[in-house]
């Protein structure tokens, strides 16, 4: 409790007021007495006086009667016994003095001398006449003379102590409230202070309050405070629940797992054991959830929460960090790195099994699966966040190799994390800087003759030197910035086919081969793009023939349709990429209008020495004769993989046997050396 000091204390600054108060008010009411004690005694001062000359009048009377000079004198001494009387004088009725005597007056100041001047305004000095019986005689008058600095000093010692024990009284009585007031409030307010400040030390003392609870304001304020008290608790546990943990499904969010995680790295750096980290995704989860509902997919979070919380204990925590990812943390999973891959190992194969078991949720039955990166904690990890960092880069090694699979964290995974997002930082910016080229490769008939290329996108990263479009191409697809390449490579391709024209292409040159992406391909507005492309560059569509693989069909195979018949309406031609390896390949040769297929370079690789693909090749090349079809074969690198294709009747080949991707000013070269006929398309446009 802070300490309120003195002077700041409310029973001191009620007896301050209190005292100020009754001195003040004291003051005012003394001199509200005082004034109406001078109007009294201005009033009594003649009545009073005049009252001790009738008493002195008798004696008086007589000795100036008998003209008795001795009892004249004890008269005129019994007057100046008066403390107030300075004179008195006793005259015959020849108004000759018969006696006279004064005393000595009272020393005078200011206030007195206020006061006896408002005392005595009308006279000082009274005077009655002596009569002597029976016959009322005037025998002479008696006189006297006020001192009036004596008067005033009476009256002023008289309205002093009048004041000086009304304060006192007042005094008095504000000690008796003050003490009243801090027996009934400020005590039982100090109590209640101090009560107050141990529940913030001690929750369970809001429920011994320091005062019995009565049917009075202290009683009610006691109720009110616990019942806010009790409510503030019921908000902050509220609150907690919020901040550390997930409302969907009950597991410690990420903040919380944040802290669990910090305090497991502390401890394993200050004991010998080996701690692991899973961190888990689920397998087409957006597809769950996008096909049958948020709903379906929440109790599908709710159920895996479920199923992971199975292997928590003391010393295991369970978090969900948000969308279908999981964490399940173990700060002390084995002694040795060795063992701890092992229980690791055990641990994610029983994860993913239990995962994997059916679930029954709103009606449907549901299979999933799960990718899992793991991520050892040693004594020498650094933070919490780079734990996470190395399991979520195990998680996507584990995504990569198709899922319902697990992988341990590398420092090669890291280096290529890095390297992957070096990549994908660098894709914002390399069309700008002019880091992409094409490359072409030739694609040649029987006779050697070019009769086409293909063209590929090739990067020249300023740092990382040559990057493989194996690397970039589906980062660029992910990230959804192969719509600026897939724009790029088409415009690229589109003007230097023009160009080449120009300058007066070979007859036999009939087509530029350009790859299409799926997620291009998928854009509503890409038949426009290639139509409005191939007008700004002017490129005869002729000349173009663009290459889909099956993956181009899966979202909607009608509206991909749809697409290319509109793309050969336009004048262009379409190879179907990559045949042999799709699951649905002929009943796409029956549906789709294609003009060429290209035999995957897997079937040419060992078709010279096995049977099986020889066969297969045997048979795309039958069909695609009796469907009216070109067929190009991938990958042609030696003469045996030639000879072969020619002896079972292949005509077009494009491979590594005949040259490798040129850029454009060595293709050039390679085309217009050649000195056959040239054949001018423009003529044909």
């Amino acid at each position: 409790m802070v300490a309120i000091r003195i002077k700041d204390r409310a029973s001191v600054k009620h007896a301050q007021t209190i005292i100020a108060a009754s001195l003040i008010l004291s003051l005012m009411f003394g001199i509200l007495q005082a004034f109406l004690d001078l109007e009294s005694e201005k009033k009594q001062i003649q009545q009073r006086f005049s009252s001790i000359l009738l008493l002195s009048h008798d004696p008086a009377a007589q000795a100036a009667y008998q003209l008795n000079s001795p009892l004249a004198k004890q008269v005129i001494k019994g007057l100046l016994s008066h403390p107030d009387i300075i004179k008195a004088e006793i005259m015959d009725d020849f108004n000759s003095q018969l006696a006279s005597d004064t005393a000595q007056p009272s020393d005078e100041n200011q206030l007195t001398k206020i006061i006896a001047t408002y005392l005595f305004s009308e006279q000082e000095h009274l005077e009655i006449p002596l009569t002597f019986s029976p016959k009322d005689i005037n025998v002479g008058s008696l006189s006297i003379s006020l001192d009036s600095q004596a008067v005033a000093k009476s009256f002023i010692a008289r309205a002093t102590n009048v004041f000086l024990l009304s304060l006192i009284k007042n005094l008095i009585l504000s000690l008796i409230l003050l003490a009243f007031f801090y027996m009934v409030l400020t005590h039982p307010l100090t109590k209640l202070t101090l009560w107050i400040s141990s529940i913030k030390y001690d929750n369970k003392a809001v429920d011994n309050p320091p005062l019995k609870i009565k049917k009075d304001e202290f009683g009610l304020l006691i109720k009110q405070f616990v019942a806010l008290w009790k409510e503030r608790e019921s908000a902050e546990a509220q609150l907690r629940e919020y901040a550390y943990f997930d409302l969907l499904t009950g597991l410690s969010n990420r903040r919380h797992l944040s802290d669990i995680l910090h305090n497991a790295i502390i401890k394993i750096q200050h004991q010998p054991s080996i701690g692991a980290l899973f961190y888990m995704d689920l397998d087409r989860f957006k597809h769950i959830n996008d096909s049958l509902g948020h709903a379906v997919g929440d109790a599908l979070l709710v159920t895996i929460g479920k199923r992971l919380s199975e292997f928590k204990n003391d010393e295991t925590s369970v978090a969900r960090l948000g969308g279908d990812e999981f964490v399940i943390l173990i700060p002390n999973i084995a002694k040795t790195e060795e063992e701890a891959h092992k229980e690791a190992t055990r641990l994610a194969n029983r994860i993913l099994t239990s995962i994997a078991e059916p679930h029954t949720l709103i009606g449907h039955l549901l299979h999933t699966s799960a990718s899992i990166g793991i991520s050892i904690i040693r004594q020498d990890s650094n933070t919490g966040q780079d734990i996470l960092r190395h399991a979520d880069i195990a998680l996507y090694k584990a995504k990569a190799e198709g899922g319902n699979t697990y992988h341990f964290y590398e420092n090669q995974l890291h280096i290529q994390a890095e390297q992957r997002l070096s990549i994908e930082q660098g894709l914002h910016s390399a069309i700008e800087n002019n880091e992409f080229y094409l490359a072409f490769q030739p694609q040649c008939n029987k006779d050697g003759d070019i009769i086409g290329a293909e063209c590929l996108a090739r990067w020249k990263h300023p740092i990382l030197g040559e990057i493989s479009p194996a690397d970039f191409i589906p980062i660029s697809e992910e990230t959804r910035q192969i719509y600026q390449l897939g724009d790029w490579v088409l415009k690229t391709a589109f003007l230097q086919i023009t160009q080449w024209l120009h300058q007066g292409l070979p007859h036999n040159f009939s087509r530029l081969a350009i790859n299409i992406s799926p997620i291009q391909f998928q854009d509503p507005n890409f038949v426009e793009r290639v139509q409005e492309l191939l007008v700004e560059c002017k490129c005869p569509p002729q000349l173009i023939e663009l290459e889909i693989t099956e993956s181009c069909l899966f979202k909607d195979e009608h509206l991909a349709k749809q697409k290319l018949e509109q793309i050969k309406e336009m004048g262009m031609t379409l190879s179907l990429d990559d045949f042999g390896t799709g699951y649905s390949s002929l009943r796409h040769l029956r549906e789709l209008t294609l003009n060429v297929i290209k035999i995957d370079q897997s079937l040419i690789r060992d078709l010279h020495k096995n049977e099986v693909d020889k066969d297969i090749t045997d048979s795309i090349l039958s069909l695609a004769q009796r469907l009216k079809m070109k067929v190009v074969a991938e990958g042609v690198e030696n003469q045996e993989e030639m000879a072969a294709l020619l002896e079972l009747g292949c005509e077009f080949y494009q491979g590594f046997y005949f040259s490798k991707p040129l850029n454009a000013k060595a293709f050039e070269k390679l085309v217009f050396e050649d000195h056959k006929a040239v054949h001018n398309v423009l003529n044909q446009t």
